[in-house]
């Protein structure tokens, strides 16, 4: 049994103090990419108040790439670079510059709380999704948790009730990309290492954007340069804080960390941006991030079952 399947088998139980060590260490890895995340999203909010989309979203990229080819020209391991699985590692790196750019637009237009909190449903589509594209089999108590969740999402929406601005679809569609970008992770996941994972992901968001942007570049202050460094940078360390935490505590120990990012993003808008959520979007946050807990306690839950 490897490593990861011992982890796995004991979700809610570790049995020696070495997993109990790596469950701390798994979580503060988890906390600090939330941290790196969201700090990435505010740089965003900033830097598409004064610069395109496009080029905001290459900077994001262009600086996530360099420090992998580095890394990888340092250590000589550009063997790295190799896929089985060219054509969806294509499909995936697409679906999260689709969804990076949605993001970034979103930021424009919407108080960064609604924009990550919406967001914040992409869980509930996967779930959804993975039944008739990785052939899992969804019980109903799930079901129920997603169906709970689309509530949620239509509390903060509010359509009908509320004069909504048009880009609300903004981060729905983002949390819909993210949905097929996950699953699609997923299934590389059994082919392919992270590391080429996360380098096909900065090569063709980069090769994309590069295209695109000269038509829209704006020529950016020393300020401006600092926010698009630093926008690839932490989004490249909060990939490798995001591995990390996995190599050190199950899955379903570590993915409620992530609606962590609810609380980041409220404090985070409130204190920098004098966006404070009202009590509608205060109330659909909680349901949406309440069907999503559900949801994987019960996976953490079927997991079990399935180990001898």
């Amino acid at each position: 049994m490897s490593d990861n399947e011992t982890r796995s088998g004991s979700d809610n139980e570790p049995q020696s103090d070495g997993e109990r060590r790596g469950r701390l260490v798994g979580a503060a890895f988890m906390v600090l990419a939330g941290l790196l995340f969201i700090t990435l999203d505010i740089i965003a909010k900033v830097m598409v108040a004064h610069y395109p989309v496009m080029q905001v979203t290459w900077g994001r990229y262009f600086f996530h790439l360099l420090p992998i080819v580095l890394l990888f020209a340092a250590r000589g391991q550009f063997r790295m670079v190799r896929t089985t699985r060219p054509a969806l590692q294509l499909v995936r790196s697409s679906l999260l510059l689709f969804a990076s750019a949605l993001f970034v637009l979103a930021l424009r237009y919407m108080p960064l709380a609604d924009v990550i909190t919406l967001n914040h449903s992409s869980p509930l589509l996967v779930t959804a999704l993975s039944v008739p594209l990785l052939a899992e089999k969804v019980g109903w108590r799930r079901w129920a948790a997603v169906i709970v969740g689309f509530v949620g999402v239509l509390v903060v929406v509010r359509p009908g009730f509320t004069e909504m601005h048009w880009a609300v679809v903004l981060p729905l569609m983002t949390a819909t990309a993210m949905a097929f970008y996950n699953i699609s992770t997923r299934m590389l996941a059994a082919t392919d290492s992270p590391m080429t994972t996360i380098f096909y992901t900065g090569l063709v968001g980069t090769l994309v954007s590069t295209l695109w942007v000269p038509f829209v570049w704006a020529v950016p202050d020393l300020w401006g340069w600092a926010g698009l460094v630093a926008m690839g940078v932490l989004g490249f360390v909060g990939h490798l804080a995001y591995i990390h935490a996995f190599r050190h505590a199950a899955p379903a120990f570590l993915a409620p960390m992530s609606y962590l990012g609810l609380a980041w993003g409220t404090l985070a808008g409130w204190a920098l941006f004098g966006q404070l959520p009202d009590l509608g979007t205060f109330i659909g946050m909680g349901i949406i991030a309440g069907s999503g807990l559900y949801i994987i306690y019960r996976e953490s839950i079927r997991r079990r079952q399935r180990q001898p």
